[in-house]
């Protein structure tokens, strides 16, 4: 865990200040539509643990929470003028930002006529889930987040932590018959249909674009972050 502290002049504080505001305003606005758009897709599909095979809902649970955790912690720094880095968090969020992205890239490749699972994209807790909070969470990122300097190759696989948790306890529960085969959420996954060599080549597509994310996301909250401080440390 790292715990940096700048010193607060008047044009630091102004900045940091504004910077924590605007992220308290996001951070509400996602962890709002997350619950809110949680309980209406439950009342509309019938059943909590049914709407948990989804990623869709699991990240929104998963930004949501990460997003009221900083809310406090920016409401934290406000009043004591002191800017916090916390290694753990920072990887969480890192993770949650890269599995909303992957949450809006599927809903943007499944508009596409040869993928299976068309989205309904127009219903409300379907366009907050898949588009509205994906943007949020990474703009709350990418502007917020001290970051913890450049990212090693070896690090940014930390990006991924939520995108394998899911993946394990989802397969897991297939492989088990936790989830029947007609309840399998998306059809990559659904080996007894397809051949395990596209599962597997399925996974490590997914993989490598969250690899590929999490440097990305992380390069850009470093370089964002840093003109909140330009000309002045």
């Amino acid at each position: 865990m790292a715990n940096r502290t700048f010193d607060y002049d008047e044009v630091v504080n102004r900045r940091l200040r504004f910077k924590d505001h605007c992220n308290i305003v996001i951070c509400l606005s996602i962890f709002v539509l997350g619950i809110l758009s949680t309980l209406y897709k439950v009342k509309y599909e019938g059943g909590f643990f049914t709407c948990l095979r989804e990623l869709t809902v699991d990240s929104t649970l998963f930004a949501s929470f990460t997003a009221f955790a900083f809310i406090i912690l920016n409401s934290i720094e406000i009043v004591r003028r002191t800017e916090y880095t916390y290694v753990p968090i920072y990887y969480f969020r890192l993770s949650s930002a890269v599995s909303e992205l992957i949450v809006l890239l599927i809903v943007l490749i499944g508009f596409l006529p040869f993928v299976p699972d068309n989205p309904i994209i127009s219903r409300f807790d379907m366009i907050n889930m898949h588009v509205i909070i994906p943007l949020l969470t990474v703009l709350s990122f990418i502007i917020n987040d001290p970051p913890i300097g450049r990212l090693k190759p070896k690090q940014r696989l930390n990006g991924l932590i939520f995108l394998v948790f899911y993946s394990v306890i989802i397969m897991t529960c297939i492989v088990t018959g936790i989830i029947p085969k007609a309840r399998i959420p998306y059809s990559f996954m659904n080996f007894y249909d397809h051949t395990i060599w596209y599962t597997l080549a399925a996974s490590v597509i997914i993989y490598a674009m969250g690899y590929l994310l999490a440097s990305l996301l992380s390069e850009l909250n470093r370089k964002v972050y840093w003109l909140w401080l330009r000309n002045i440390m």
